[in-house]
């Protein structure tokens, strides 16, 4: 008996390191390209420092470009369903599903990338955001702001009259619309050059940044500067589901980088690529800044108020998402 005893204790000890040593691999989904800024640099990031923090039991594996299920509108569903761990998740593509976070879609609140996304953070950590209890937040995105583009000369907001606008959601189509564009929505972001090649678009609204990403960036040549109109939220979500299943050293490595930290680094590379498409843009003599008046932003706030007044007026909660929004944007 006592032979025996020795003979479990011994195996299970050299069978310790192996369990020890055995990992969890996280899928990560995007349905953009693996050239964009997130997928280049921002989750090999999260994926090395997720290993370094668990000395390699959890890795992240990158599946970029719709390589797992294409098109933006079923990445939420890659999560929920199990298809995917984590995915990059355009909240505007499916709407209504997370609650809150438009409120960063409107004019005039966020002024880069980082300054929106770590607000969002903050106000999904005061729980003012809905539908997030089958979620984690690994990382928040407020892509933007976004600005009007266009191909031909513009120089006033009446160069805008009845020009075609490509739009993501129902807040920039009501934003096109009160500035006297015609919206036009279901163009998907990869299409948009096509799109404006054929004529069939005037311009976009779209965060700088990601003209080049988009294939608009040689197509539209004339950039309004001083007219933020709002921003686009991605969540960069991971199932909880999962989350739950994984040993306690692997929870503790993600909470140690959800958040604040994934944020910072995915807000930061996108900052730096915005600086870098502006810098770019003004090297060229094809590009053209448009610098809008006192008395056309004046406009702008006017009829632009009602786009906010009427996103209140929606949900009850809506008039404190949007005060602690401007609280933690500083405003």
């Amino acid at each position: 008996m006592k032979q025996l005893k020795s003979l479990l204790a011994a195996t299970v000890f050299l069978a310790a390191p192996a369990f020890a040593q055995e990992s969890v691999t996280l899928k990560y989904s995007s349905f953009l390209p693996a050239t964009t800024v997130n997928n280049a640099l921002s989750a090999p990031a999260l994926a090395a420092r997720l290993d370094e923090l668990t000395d390699g039991a959890l890795k992240v594996e990158l599946y970029p470009g719709g390589s797992l299920v294409s098109g933006g509108e079923v990445q939420m569903k890659l999560v929920l369903d199990g298809v995917a761990d984590i995915a990059e998740i355009p909240l505007p593509y499916t709407p209504g599903r997370v609650t809150g976070l438009d409120v960063f879609e409107l004019p005039n609140m966020a002024q880069s990338n980082s300054d929106g996304a770590l607000a969002s953070i903050a106000l999904i950590d005061q729980g003012l955001i809905g539908g997030m209890d089958d979620l984690i937040a690994l990382g928040m995105l407020q892509s933007g702001p976004y600005y009007i583009h266009t191909k031909d000369e513009i120089s006033s907001l009446d160069d805008l009259r009845g020009k075609k606008l490509r739009v993501s959601g129902q807040t920039q189509a009501q934003i096109v619309s009160r500035l006297g564009a015609v919206p036009v929505s279901n163009i998907p972001a990869t299409a948009m050059a096509e799109n404006v090649s054929r004529g069939l678009i005037d311009g976009a609204l779209v965060d700088t940044g990601n003209l080049y990403n988009f294939g608009v960036g040689d197509l539209l040549t004339y950039h309004v500067t001083n007219l933020p109109l709002g921003s686009f939220a991605v969540l960069f979500g991971l199932s909880k589901a999962k989350y739950d299943t994984l040993p306690p050293a692997s929870q503790a490595a993600i909470d140690s980088v959800k958040g604040d930290w994934y944020t910072t680094v995915l807000g930061g590379n996108m900052d730096k690529q915005t600086q870098d498409v502006v810098a770019r843009l003004e090297a060229s003599e094809a590009h053209h800044f448009v610098t809008l008046s006192d008395d056309d932003l004046a406009r702008a706030d006017k009829v632009l108020s009602q786009v906010t007044d009427k996103w209140v007026e929606k949900a009850p909660e809506n008039a404190g998402i949007l005060e602690a929004a401007r609280t933690a944007l500083g405003q």
